[in-house]
């Protein structure tokens, strides 16, 4: 009966040219076949084969232990240890179970982190680390700002914004890893590498701290992030090029000229006086660097020795109008300090930050479209508020038309008072705005005497 049964399956299966009969297999055949590949050292049908019956219940863990290994030794420590734990979880007390386990996992979290770090590597290949820690610093700040004002939010709020705030820390952290790379490769003094190296392993190290803090809504995570930003700031003057230098000096100078509130406790004088040095110690390389880059591509704008040293000369003026506003209380020379430093924006190469110059021009081209936009909302605006005034005063006519003359005699009269009301408000309004000018021209005239009169500082001379 079983043969006639047999037979008919296998004339169903004509077709294929494989007889039903044969597909079915028990596990212990499947186990020997696996066995069979395994012993003669086809990794690849052995898995194939064995793989499957780790689901077995009779031959299931035996299976996935012969996978861990196979998986183990072709160094796939994920596959392996999930196939480990199939085995432990049949034998949760087999002692080799338990070592085949602890084995499989062993270095599972240095293989995950290694993978993590090559992937971050060759993600940020090719970029400027010094523009990498520009963006950094600035997410950094806008961190730092949000870490003391979030718990404020409604319990449901401040949760959804922790969690955001924690895994923005936590990528914030990884930029870390090539700059870190950047520098190893930079540096060639080994005393001076390692003391970098051992900065930057603390500093990525607070990051990811502020990032476990800003998840548990710690109310420490503030001061972290302070730290983390001193941290990022640091060494973005280490690491910045040229344009991007001068661009942050011009932002930290207009700052200080217009006596903005300090970040982080530092003072915005002291940040430009360490953009202009940063700039004038890496100007020279990075000026060689560009011209040969002109003399390979000619669609590069030209940037001559003649330019060079203007720019050299410039900076050197700049750094010490900028020592005098940092030594002096009431700096006299920090609008001074603005305009060279504009000057040596405006000298610089104009594609000189590379894609990072194309970024500034879309930047600068996006405000400058969503102005046209508004002026056109604007003029729509002002073109309809045109129509309705024009129409209200249209009406006005019509009803003073439509009025006696008795009425509009009085109308006139009344408009004659009014006018004459707003006049004298207009004469009183003049003779407030003249004293208070006379009085802020008196302010300054005591201001620029008192500057007049102060001491020179111990290390200025006077002639």
């Amino acid at each position: 009966m079983r043969s006639a049964f047999a037979a008919i399956l296998c004339a169903l299966a004509a077709e294929t040219g494989v007889c039903a009969d044969e597909t079915v297999r028990t596990d212990g055949e499947i186990w020997n076949e696996g066995v069979g590949y395994y012993e003669a050292g086809d990794v690849t049908n052995a898995l194939r084969v064995l793989r499957p019956l780790m689901l077995s219940k009779t031959h299931g863990a035996r299976a996935a232990e012969a996978v861990a290994s196979l998986e183990h030794s072709r160094g796939n420590l994920e596959e392996a240890a999930a196939a480990a734990q199939i085995a432990l979880r049949s034998a949760p007390q087999d002692a080799k179970a338990n070592r085949n386990f602890t084995r499989a996992v062993d270095g599972l979290p240095q293989m995950r982190e290694t993978k993590r770090v090559n992937a971050i590597l060759q993600a940020s290949q090719g970029k400027d680390p010094g523009a990498l820690m520009l963006a950094a610093t600035r997410d950094a700040r806008s961190l730092m700002a949000e870490a003391g004002t979030f718990r404020t939010n409604a319990p449901e709020r401040a949760v959804a914004m922790a969690d955001s705030l924690s895994r923005r820390a936590e990528k914030l952290a990884d930029t870390w890893i090539p700059v870190r790379e950047a520098i190893t490769q930079s540096v060639t003094n080994e005393e001076q590498a390692s003391t970098i190296l051992l900065q930057i392993q603390q500093a990525e190290e607070k990051t990811k701290k502020a990032a476990v803090e800003l998840g548990d809504l710690d109310g420490d995570a503030y001061g972290t992030m302070s730290d983390v930003e001193h941290d990022f700031t640091r060494f973005l003057k280490l690491t910045v090029l040229p344009p991007a230098a001068i661009e942050e000096d011009e932002v930290s100078q207009s700052n200080a000229w217009q006596d903005v509130e300090a970040v982080n406790g530092r003072s915005w004088q002291a940040d430009a006086l360490d953009f202009t040095r940063a700039f004038r110690a890496k100007f020279p390389a990075w000026a060689r660097a560009y011209e040969q880059q002109t003399q390979a591509d000619t669609n590069k704008p030209p940037f001559t020795a003649e330019t060079q040293a203007k720019i050299s000369a410039l900076a050197t003026e700049l750094e010490k109008v900028q020592m005098e506003c940092v030594e002096k209380s009431l700096p006299p020379s920090q609008e001074k300090a603005l305009d060279i430093i504009r000057q040596i924006r405006e000298l610089m190469p104009k594609d000189s930050g590379g894609g990072q110059g194309q970024n500034q021009q879309n930047q600068q081209n996006q405000p400058d479209n969503q102005n046209k936009d508004q002026q056109n909302q604007d003029k729509q605006d002002q073109q309809q508020n045109q129509d309705k005034q024009d129409q209200q005063q249209n009406q006005d006519q019509q009803q003073t038309q439509d009025q006696d003359p008795d009425q509009q005699e009085k109308d006139q009269q009344e408009a004659d008072g009014d006018e004459e009301d707003k006049k004298e408000e207009d004469q009183e309004l003049e003779a407030t705005l003249k004293k208070a000018q006379e009085r802020n021209d008196e302010h300054e005239a005591e201001k620029k005497a008192r500057m007049r009169k102060a001491p020179l500082p111990p290390n200025e001379r006077d002639w």
